[in-house]
């Protein structure tokens, strides 16, 4: 029997009583597993397997590499974003990058402890926007894909004002080299100045939502795969 701290990325139900769970464990990494009779059990789930509880997951494995997820206990429930549609639809975007971003069975400690501390972070009531954006920056460094913002992804050049940001490059290009490159992101001197500074937990710096939007497009495209929520927060900022 295997035990690891968990979040739930995703619920699938399996016949009348199981469901097909998609985990993010602290040891382990992302896992699949079936949770047999999940939905009539109280005992053994009841009530924790949402995604934004703390939990932590028992589960065993047979030869072949199926897994059988047995039991989860409570650490932590993130209560507000449960109860706040505007911080859940938040809360769902950073789920839905973690699983994106993250393989099947490779541990990620870093982004272990860095999804409690977006999420403690959302449940606080903290601006969603710059929690979001830390996380991002964070998140893509953490699982190989930190974008260059640093000097020109092409010819290696200081960065002037104002950056060209270039989804297919992954990083600024300098303003010769921009022009070969159709589609992408004017990104700010204050932003590349201030993304560091993101780190800090007092850090307050308002930005604005095409960041999020950029660095989302950056995932979506080296990852190749979509964040469905993103439409629900473009409708959320809308609003």
């Amino acid at each position: 029997m295997k035990i690891s701290e968990a979040f739930l990325i995703r619920k699938v139900e399996h016949g009348e009583a199981d469901y097909v769970l998609t985990l993010f464990t602290k040891d382990f990494g992302k896992i699949r597993g079936l949770a047999k009779n999940a939905k009539k059990s109280r005992k053994r789930f009841g009530g924790r397997l949402e995604p934004f509880v703390h939990l932590r997951a028992r589960f065993r494995e047979r030869p072949g590499g199926t897994k059988f997820i047995e039991d989860s206990e409570t650490i932590e429930v993130f209560s507000t974003l449960m109860e706040d549609i505007g911080l859940f639809t938040w809360g769902s975007f950073i789920l839905e990058n973690v699983d994106a971003l993250l393989p099947e069975e490779e541990p990620n400690e870093g982004m272990f402890d860095l999804l409690i501390q977006t999420l403690s972070d959302l449940d606080s009531k903290r601006n969603p926007l710059t929690v979001a954006l830390k996380f991002q920056i964070s998140a893509l460094s953490l699982s190989g894909y930190k974008p260059d913002f640093d000097a020109c992804a092409k010819c290696g050049d200081a960065i002037g004002e104002n950056a060209f940001f270039s989804i297919q490059k992954g990083g600024v290009l300098c303003d010769d080299c921009k022009k070969d490159e159709p589609n992408g992101f004017r990104v700010s001197k204050d932003f590349l100045r201030q993304r560091d500074l993101m780190s800090s937990p007092n850090h307050n710096l308002e930005m604005s939502f095409d960041y999020v939007k950029f660095l989302l497009k950056f995932t979506e495209y080296h990852t190749g795969k979509e964040i469905r929520s993103y439409k629900f927060l473009e409708e959320l900022i809308d609003d």
